[in-house]
C-alpha cells in the first residue's frame, strides 16, 4: 500500500476532505469556513494518530512508512 496516492500522504481519504473543506472556506470567504477547516483537520489528526499506533503493532514495517511519506498534507505534515 505505498504506491498510488498511498505513496504521497498516508491518509488520502482525510487528506480529500480537508482540502475540500479549505477550498470550500476559500471560496466562500469565510472564517467560520475555516475555523470549521481547523477542527476537521484536528480531529483527522486525532484519529489518524490512534490508528497509527494500532498500525505500527499490526506491521512491522509502518514505521519505515510513516518516516517516509506524510500523514495528511502531502509535502508538508
Amino acid at each position: 500500500m505505498q504506491t498510488g496516492v498511498y505513496g504521497i500522504v498516508r491518509h488520502p481519504l482525510y487528506s480529500g476532505l480537508i482540502l475540500a473543506a479549505l477550498g470550500w472556506a476559500i471560496f466562500q470567504f469565510s472564517l467560520f469556513h475555516l475555523i470549521g477547516t481547523a477542527v476537521l483537520f484536528s480531529f483527522f489528526d486525532f484519529k489518524a494518530r490512534r490508528e497509527e499506533t494500532w498500525l505500527n503493532e499490526k506491521y512491522p514495517g509502518y514505521g519505515d512508512y510513516q518516516h517516509r511519506v506524510k500523514k495528511l498534507l502531502p509535502g508538508l505534515y
